[in-house]
């Protein structure tokens, strides 16, 4: 009976409407799989969106290490002939990709997830991300930065269980401050 209960499937989703942009993920897990998607959505072409999707399992008793299969789909508008690169010196479109990817994210002390891909066309992408940080009973922060030279820091206030008022920074859409809720 108890194995059975772990292995219950279960689905979480989290929206933030902020004023830059819509920030969302979706997962549906159990004890060892993982289906997750995420999104950014901004208000304009020069903000684009992206969706990043991934089906992992975790391996081993405690479960720290999950390698997964994933695709990214972004758009942005950038500027006339402009090319973005990324730590390793590999050209970065973000104008419009499409790209599928091998990886893993393995949990960091602290909780910090370090991930690392490498999608068909050899990018390598490499993030460390922590959400919900508690600062307070009601405050909780969190970080992503990862090898396309992007960041992420927020702040959250938690007024209940499925709501909250988030502030945030994010290097492609800039400062936001919005309604957070989840499920």
């Amino acid at each position: 009976m108890l194995q059975h209960e772990s292995n219950m499937p279960h689905f979480m989703a989290q929206n933030d409407f902020a004023t830059n942009g819509n920030d969302g993920e979706a997962m549906l897990q159990n004890a060892r799989w993982s289906l997750g998607t995420e999104w950014r959505l901004g208000y304009s072409d020069m903000h684009g969106y992206e969706v990043e999707t991934h089906l992992g399992r975790y391996i081993g008793k405690m479960q720290w290490f999950m390698p997964f299969i994933g695709f990214d789909y972004r758009y942005r508008k950038m500027g006339m002939d402009e090319q973005e690169t990324n730590l390793f010196g590999q050209t970065n479109k973000k104008d419009i990709r499409r790209a599928v990817s091998l990886g893993f994210m393995y949990t960091l002390p602290m909780l910090v997830n370090f991930q690392a891909e490498v999608y068909h066309d050899g990018i390598v992408r490499l993030s460390l991300m922590r959400e919900d940080i508690p600062i307070s009973k009601r405050l909780r922060a969190g970080f992503m930065v990862n090898t396309d030279k992007e960041f992420m820091g927020d702040l959250k206030y938690i007024i209940t269980k499925n709501i909250a008022i988030r502030t945030h920074y994010d290097s492609d859409m800039g400062f936001g401050v919005g309604l957070s809720l989840n499920y």
